[in-house]
């Protein structure tokens, strides 16, 4: 791994250099850009062969998406729709991470909730709506529960698995040398775990994505939960998928801004050698 992260470094340096060409140091830009028009280009073919109201082409999604922002407050629904996901993700984040330490770190805590983190894990948080709901009532605070449900777990058993990974030559070479407990953690363990906390984050943040339309949709009727019910509602697919592009923009854009903040922090290899 480390040689192969290496190699990879390499090749990145290389290709800034000056006498390489334009195309040779923009080839990744390019790549995905071309995969995108292929895969528009595919969608609107295969759209034209279809019904409109079952599979609306490009120009129909547009349209829709204008008229969302013209006549929904598109842009007061999205931001609306953003505070709650990022607060119920930022707790489930502070409390993911957390807790994932301290299971990993101490076998006491660990023996005690890694059964029952497991096991609500598995359980499909969308079958649970309906109890929240007669609990508590089509809230706010309902809603942030949900996202809360749906990212914690992922930031949680990621953190959990990069303590339980760190490499015992790593450990022994600490306890040789005298560290203390709180030296390891904070020099060895902590930045094994690092790649492992930022891998969570991001599969959290896309579920919380999910969590808060979700919970939109089916707890409170409001904000893009709400565009999206009543675009279903009219029989007009391509107001739902503006939505849902919208979205998935929002979850590349995001993802992508964890990856240039983990890239930054990352600056330990875990993997080499003792």
């Amino acid at each position: 791994m480390a040689y192969s992260e290496d190699v990879q470094k390499g090749f990145r340096r290389v290709s800034e250099l000056p006498g390489m060409s334009w195309l040779a140091r923009h080839r990744g830009i390019i790549v995905r850009l071309f995969a995108v028009l292929v895969g528009l280009a595919a969608w609107e073919l295969y759209a034209r062969g279809q019904p409109q109201y079952l599979f609306p082409g490009l120009e129909l999604i547009w349209e829709a998406f204008v008229e969302q922002y013209e006549e929904y407050d598109l842009v007061g629904a999205y931001l609306e729709s953003l505070k709650s996901m990022f607060a119920g993700y930022i707790i489930a984040a502070v409390l993911g991470i957390g807790i994932g330490l301290l299971m990993g770190l101490d076998r006491r805590i660990d023996v005690m909730l890694n059964p029952y983190i497991n096991a609500v894990y598995v359980a499909p948080v969308s079958a649970l709506v309906p109890i929240f709901i007669l609990v508590g009532g089509p809230t706010f605070e309902v809603r942030l529960l949900i996202v809360f449900l749906f990212a914690f777990f992922e930031i949680t058993i990621d953190t959990y698995e990069g303590v339980k990974t760190t490499p015992e030559g790593l450990l022994e070479a600490s306890k040789s040398f005298g560290a203390s407990k709180y030296f390891t953690v904070r020099h060895v363990i902590l930045p094994h775990d690092l790649p492992y906390i930022t891998a969570g984050l991001r599969l959290g943040l896309g579920r919380a994505v999910q969590g808060m339309i979700l919970a939109e949709i089916l707890v409170e009727f409001v904000n893009l939960g709400a565009i999206i019910r009543t675009w279903s509602n009219l029989f007009r697919i391509s107001g739902v998928l503006s939505i849902v592009i919208v979205l998935m923009l929002t979850s590349i854009v995001l993802t992508r801004l964890l990856q240039v903040v983990e890239s930054r922090m990352l600056d330990w290899n875990p993997e080499v050698e003792v």
